[in-house]
């Protein structure tokens, strides 16, 4: 797994970002790969002090579950109701300030609402075409785990639209 391995110069920390699959690990914060039924995919952003555009999730409050976690930052953020979802893996997280964690990577099938008003985190949601995801994303082209995970939640997502077009 060497291969999804990068190492991020933060704030005058080091956080390295290692790609563990589908290891069974406790997860504190979790990502959506998402997809509109139009086939566009969902980006949040614009927040102070923002990089760029990032993909919307975040961290697992008290009595969450991954998944319960990942249907409420989605609202929060994007006004995105999840439909579907699959897990894709994990990453983990260590902090050259001494801490390490796991974030959970899902492909989801999600609804936005018509209005979008921010709520806390991200100030806009931002779709895109597949093609333009790596472009768009703030690590896209620089973290080589981002083309997996799209390659990952492409086939997900063609496999959806097969299963439902029948």
């Amino acid at each position: 797994m060497d291969d999804f391995l990068h190492c991020w110069q933060h704030n005058g920390r080091t956080i390295t970002f290692a790609w563990v699959g589908d290891k069974d690990v406790r997860v504190t914060r979790v990502y959506a790969l998402a997809f509109t039924p139009d086939g566009k995919m969902l980006l949040v952003g614009g927040g102070p002090g923002d990089p760029g555009y990032w993909l919307p999730g975040g961290g697992i409050e008290d009595g969450e579950t991954p998944e319960s976690a990942l249907i409420r930052e989605l609202f929060e953020e994007a006004a995105a109701t999840l439909h579907e979802t699959e897990r894709l893996g994990t990453q983990r997280v260590d902090d050259s300030t001494g801490g390490s964690e796991y974030h959970a990577f899902y492909w989801c099938r999600v609804m936005l609402a018509d209005e979008f008003i921010p709520n806390r985190g991200g100030a806009e949601r931002k779709l895109v075409a597949p093609k333009d995801f790596l472009d768009t994303l703030f690590w896209g082209r620089e973290d080589p785990k981002a083309a997996m995970l799209l390659e990952r939640a492409l086939q997900l997502e063609r496999l959806y639209g097969e299963s439902h077009n029948r």
